[in-house]
């Protein structure tokens, strides 16, 4: 399997130079985690967050305490920076991995990590210079983490306090009954918030007073091709507000029943997946690089191919298939700075659908998705 795996990352990293080679500007541009670090610097330098584009004419969306926390990389070379979030994030990617299937060993791990590159949020993640894998392995080590630690919620919280929707992740811990882990995340997020009022006060109300937190087109359009979440659907056919308010509630509603359910039977991974996809589907705005949650799902049906789970194995297909990031079309103005990649650049909805796939299945009886993925045979 290992010689798979081996054989696997080795055309994957070779597809990558390739696209490299043909579009170097492109994928060293990073223009997200620019975006990051001159956030970072504005609020260095007392200057405003929320008032116009903190680069060029792209805007700081996040709350002032993940500007406070970007500070630090103002201080970095674009370039070296550039190198060092890179590396992080595969770093990042492996232990992901690690926490997700266990028995998998750190050289599987990397070899997986260095395959995952191959899936479109991933990729665009990476190429962007986009903050989702961080997040992502924060819940995942947090979560995964040692059973019983004082410190479980901590990693949610942060999530949280950097990117609004890991709150999900609170109404889970509520929902399995972990009260201290719970408020935990909650004191978590309430400091850092806080902390951002200490830094940065006139940011701070504008962000979290004046609403702009609420903005969820302060990006892009609301109904545009670019908005994968619930919300994106229905407005895309006309349907805003109160429609798209309750069909997330419904829909969240059996995210945590299932997960709850799956956490109770001991498929961790499974109850984590379904609240990480619900947090990109069921947000105002989700980005295509928003469901990097589709990792620990290919892991958990992964893992069951391997032991032998012909069901898995299909859907394992069924997630590649939905994910890869094939190139469609080339850079440009219609397109932007990056080729267009996978299934979600000629279909908006195949993320949310792959959601309400994974719904479905999780939602069987006796579902094969991620049952003995804590205890499955050797990756």
């Amino acid at each position: 399997m290992r010689h798979l795996l081996a054989g696997a990352a080795a055309v994957v990293l070779v597809a990558q130079a390739v696209v490299f080679a043909l579009w170097p500007g492109a994928h060293a541009l990073l223009i997200d985690l620019q975006v990051y670090r001159a956030g970072g610097g504005h609020v260095l330098a007392g200057e405003p967050l929320y008032a116009g584009g903190v680069l060029l004419d792209l805007p700081f969306v996040y709350p002032p305490f993940a500007a406070a926390l970007f500070a630090p990389l103002a201080l970095l070379p674009p370039d070296l920076l550039k190198v060092l979030w890179t590396g992080a994030g595969i770093a990042l990617l492996a232990y992901v991995v690690r926490r997700c299937a266990p028995r998998a060993g750190w050289p599987a791990a990397v070899l997986l990590a260095v395959v995952a590159t191959a899936l479109d949020p991933v990729r665009t993640t990476l190429y962007l210079g986009q903050i989702n894998i961080v997040l992502l392995a924060l819940v995942v080590g947090d979560l995964l983490g040692r059973p019983g630690s004082r410190l479980r919620g901590v990693g949610v919280g942060l999530a949280a306090a950097v990117k609004l929707t890991p709150l999900l992740f609170v109404v889970y811990l509520v929902a399995t009954r972990r009260w201290r882990a719970a408020a935990t995340a909650l004191a978590t997020f309430a400091a850092a918030a806080g902390l951002g009022f200490v830094l940065a006060p006139a940011d701070s109300a504008a962000f979290w007073l004046e609403g702009t937190f609420a903005a969820a087109d302060r990006i892009s359009d609301v109904a545009g091709p670019s908005n994968h979440s619930l919300n994106g659907v229905l407005s895309r056919l006309g349907v805003e507000g109160l429609p798209w308010l309750v069909g997330a509630a419904v829909l969240g509603a059996v995210t945590i029943v299932l997960a709850v359910r799956a956490h109770r039977r001991g498929d961790e991974v499974l109850a984590l997946t379904l609240c990480g996809l619900a947090s990109a589907a069921l947000a105002p705005f989700a980005w295509s690089h928003h469901y990097v949650w589709v990792v620990p799902l290919a892991m958990l049906l992964g893992v069951r191919a391997v032991a032998g789970d012909r069901w898995a194995l299909a859907g394992l297909a069924g997630v590649l298939a939905a994910t890869v990031a094939v190139v469609t079309a080339l850079p440009g103005p219609q397109v932007g700075p990056i080729p267009a990649t996978g299934l979600i650049s000629l279909w908006p909805d195949a993320y949310l659908l792959l959601f309400l796939a994974v719904l479905a299945a999780a939602a069987r009886p006796r579902t094969n998705i991620g049952a003995g993925t804590r205890t499955a045979v050797p990756v």
